[in-house]
């Protein structure tokens, strides 16, 4: 097929398809108007849908015209509570204040740590253990890694020059 011959077959099924879809509009038209289908002929169209009155309160509030759903809102509405924000969120809990004391024997090391909440001084901890909500992730000649619910630590031996 060479390209006149496919431009005058587009032009062919454009015309075709513009003529069928002004013969669905005029009969829509000629049928009913808002192309709903027609009513019975005994039966006058005023009956098939309702005339709208915008003077009549019942009929607005009826018919919720602000709404897609159509029906009233699952919370009623509070004028009183207009302007009033709503209560901030409990705090959290504060953090523990951790503090590496030192670093004891060779591989495997254990750590001097200060500040565990529930212990009093120091304790010594090594890699893996779980103290309440804080986990030793791991311990090295020259810091430890503590993980809590929602913050991790890494803390180093302070030094002189530090």
């Amino acid at each position: 097929m060479t390209g006149a011959r496919i431009v005058m077959a587009l032009w062919a099924m454009s015309v075709t398809l513009l003529g069928i879809a002004g013969l669905g509009a005029w009969r829509s038209v000629h049928a009913g108007g808002d192309g709903a289908p027609a009513a019975a002929p005994d039966t006058p169209r005023t009956a098939r849908r309702p005339a709208f009155d915008a003077e009549d309160p019942k009929y607005v509030t009826d018919h919720d015209p602000f709404r897609l759903a159509r029906h009233p809102a699952s919370v009623p509405y509070r004028p009183e509570l207009e302007g009033v924000s709503p209560p901030p969120p409990a705090p959290k809990p504060p953090h523990p204040t951790l503090a590496l004391g030192g670093i004891l024997g060779g591989p495997p090391w254990e750590a001097l740590l200060d500040g565990v909440p529930g212990h009093d001084g120091s304790m010594v901890v090594k890699q893996g253990q779980v103290i309440g909500e804080l986990r030793i992730r791991a311990v090295t000649h020259d810091s430890v890694i503590v993980q809590g619910a929602d913050t991790t630590w890494r803390l180093g031996i302070r030094r002189s020059w530090q």
